[in-house]
Order: structure tokens, then C-alpha cells, then sequence
């Protein structure tokens, strides 16, 4: 990943939308939301249900925190949550929406001295891609192996599927800015990690959600 690219790609939308999902690059609030539902099934699988904490990576303005108090989640699994986002922009919007998070702007894979959290959630970030596709791929991976490390319990994570496009036959869907996932590419690399995992693939044909367990 180009990382100036992509801070200049999602600081361009917000230029562009304002403070709304579009400038996060979200299909919609309901998509979003569909999304939200799925990440929170992992205190589910995971080995630990309360007293948790909780990062947020890519967390945009902080609307995954907002989910999580509006839900009642954040008291009944007694969750203390962080947000880590690469844009100092974006950032500054979540403060101001959700003044009571804690959110910072921090890359995961430039700071080496982050510590352990229980989960590491990670929503709509390897979905726009702004280098060649084997870049993205080495990206994606480097990521999923930096989550991992940082995780005590587990990681929720989501990806767009090549699963919606199968009428596209020989059609290269990887050619624009969004970035579509063959799912056994990503299982394979979660057992070389080495993990217990779960995969989602039936709440929308066009993306998937993968819990990394330990």
C-alpha cells in the first residue's frame, strides 16, 4: 500500500462529502451497519466475553465505537476501546462525533511498540487499493499478521469477495480502486498464521468476514 495515496484518497472524499459514510467509501449506513453486525459475533467465538479491550484499526470516524454504545455492547461486555487511523483528518472528525473514545492517529505497521489488546477489529480497510495487486496482496498479508500479533484473543476482519462478480468470468475485476478477495486465498494464509479461524461468506454475496482465534 501507498500510504500517502491512501490518506490523500480518503482525505479527498471527506473534501468532497463531509462528515458521511461516503466519504469513508461505504456503499451506504446500512451496509456498514450489516458489517457491524458480523464483527461483534466475534466476542462470541472468542475465549473471553467481558472486561475487554478492544482496537479498532482503519476506524474512520470512530462509527464502529458509536455502533458498539448505541448497541449497549460497550456496558454488557464491559469493553474498553481504542481507534487507530492513519489519517489525521479522518481522525479529527471521529474526536469531535465520539469525544468520549479514545482515538489516535497511528500506523500499526510503522509502530512497533503497540501493546497486546484482547480483539483487533479491522472493517472496509483492504478494500481500496492503490498499487499493483501482488503490492496489495503483500500489504494485506503484512496486515493480517500484524493484527494477529497484536491480538490477545482474536481478530475480526473483512474483505470484499470476488463471490458477487462469478458472471464476470475472465473479466480482471482488480483493475480499478476496489479490491475484490478470492476467500480460500485468505484461509490459506490464515493457516499459515497458524490460527483457529472463521469465515462468513452467507450475510452478502459481495464480502466476507474472517475471525482469527486463538
Amino acid at each position: 500500500m501507498n500510504k500517502g495515496d491512501q490518506i490523500a484518497y480518503f482525505e479527498g472524499l471527506l473534501a468532497e462529502h463531509g462528515e458521511s459514510y461516503k466519504a469513508l467509501d461505504w456503499n451506504s449506513v446500512e451496509s456498514q451497519r450489516l458489517r457491524f453486525q458480523i464483527l461483534k459475533e466475534l466476542f462470541i467465538y472468542g475465549r473471553k466475553s467481558s472486561g475487554l479491550t478492544l482496537l479498532d484499526v482503519g476506524c474512520g470516524f470512530g462509527d464502529w465505537y458509536g455502533f458498539l454504545k448505541a448497541e449497549g455492547l460497550l456496558r454488557r461486555h464491559r469493553i474498553t476501546y481504542t481507534g487507530y487511523d492513519i489519517s489525521p483528518k479522518i481522525v479529527a472528525v471521529a474526536k469531535k462525533k465520539y469525544p468520549d473514545a479514545d482515538l489516535s492517529v497511528k500506523d500499526i505497521l510503522e509502530d512497533r511498540y503497540i501493546k497486546k489488546y484482547d480483539y483487533v477489529i479491522c472493517s472496509g480497510v483492504f478494500n481500496i487499493r492503490t498499487t499493483d495487486t501482488e503490492a496489495h496482496l503483500d500489504f494485506v498479508k503484512e496486515m493480517m499478521a500484524r493484527l494477529y500479533d497484536l491480538a490477545a484473543f482474536g481478530v475480526g476482519m473483512n474483505f470484499l469477495s470476488e463471490g458477487a462478480f462469478l458472471s464476470a468470468g475472465s473479466t480482471d475485476l482488480n483493475n480499478g480502486r476496489y479490491f475484490y478477495f478470492k476467500p480460500e486465498e485468505i484461509i490459506s494464509y490464515c493457516r499459515f498464521l497458524g490460527a483457529r479461524f472463521i469465515m462468513r461468506h452467507d450475510y452478502h454475496p459481495g464480502d466476507f468476514t474472517v475471525y482469527l482465534l486463538k
